[in-house]
């Protein structure tokens, strides 16, 4: 399972792993099963460096930003390129091949620009309210589960967009023990979310945010069927696209259970 991680972070982010050379298909779809794990070092990077800000006295804006900011640069900004390419592509309301077409192209439409900006606003703002509350354990819960998504993405039977790429490298790589064990650490990672406030008054913050954690990925699994139906298959953009939209979705979630 080490191997599996360091091929993960050597994916996600640009943390010196070493040299891990191209994997085959058993190891690649045990590097997606570690998703989490770069998750939690992700989480661990926005929540240190924005605390940091925070107590030198920016404020909660700054700190949202130079949270997020930590994370684009840990992992390329891979994953809001994804999410831009994926909103173009589906918002064209093309055909698969034309779509995929899209979303290889390289440049942005209107559409991935509009829900770009949207998504990345909504990460700082949440980010930067979570640290304001002094919240440690809800923004790590975060990037925990939106690392997780793409492993329902993945589940055996979810065939390739393409016969290159990425996607084609890990599509259907996940089996059903990996798909549901993900899906439970979702749930535990949920409750995580309620790591503010007082429990003994908020006793139902960690029930809440644990059904939040899991509903999170099974809503990850029907937007899959519905791209699968689009495009004919998953692609490594669609992961991205999950991931980022996942990021924004479970830090608003952990504020509103604030």
């Amino acid at each position: 399972m080490l191997g599996a991680v360091r091929v993960s972070l050597s994916w996600m982010t640009v943390l010196p792993v070493g040299r891990v050379g191209v994997p085959d298909t058993h190891l690649a779809g045990r590097a997606m099963t570690a998703l989490p794990v770069v998750g939690l070092v992700c989480g661990l990077v926005a929540t240190a460096v924005a605390h940091a800000v925070h107590a030198l006295g920016g404020g909660a804006l700054l700190s949202g930003i130079a949270g997020v900011a930590a994370v684009l640069a840990l992992t390329r900004g891979m994953h809001i390129d994804a999410l831009a390419d994926t909103a173009d592509a589906l918002g064209s309301y093309a055909g698969p091949e034309r779509a995929l077409e899209i979303m290889r192209s390289g440049s942005v439409g209107p559409m991935g620009s509009a829900v770009l900006a949207l998504t990345v606003l909504a990460e700082v703002a949440a980010l930067g309210a979570l640290v304001d509350s002094g919240a440690w354990l809800a923004p790590l819960a975060a990037f925990v589960i939106s690392r997780s998504l793409p492993v329902v993405l993945l589940r055996r039977g979810v065939p390739a967009a393409s016969p290159t790429g990425f996607g084609a490298m890990v599509a259907g790589s996940q089996s059903r023990l990996a798909v549901v064990g993900i899906g439970l650490l979702c749930g535990v990672a949920g409750a995580g979310l309620a790591g503010t406030g007082s429990l003994p008054e908020g006793w139902w913050r960690p029930i809440v945010g644990a059904a939040l954690g899991v509903a999170a990925y099974l809503a990850t699994a029907g937007a899959g069927r519905h791209v699968v139906r689009r495009l004919r298959g998953i692609t490594g953009d669609v992961l991205g696209a999950a991931v980022e939209t996942g990021t924004a979705a479970t830090l608003v979630a952990a504020v509103l259970l604030l």
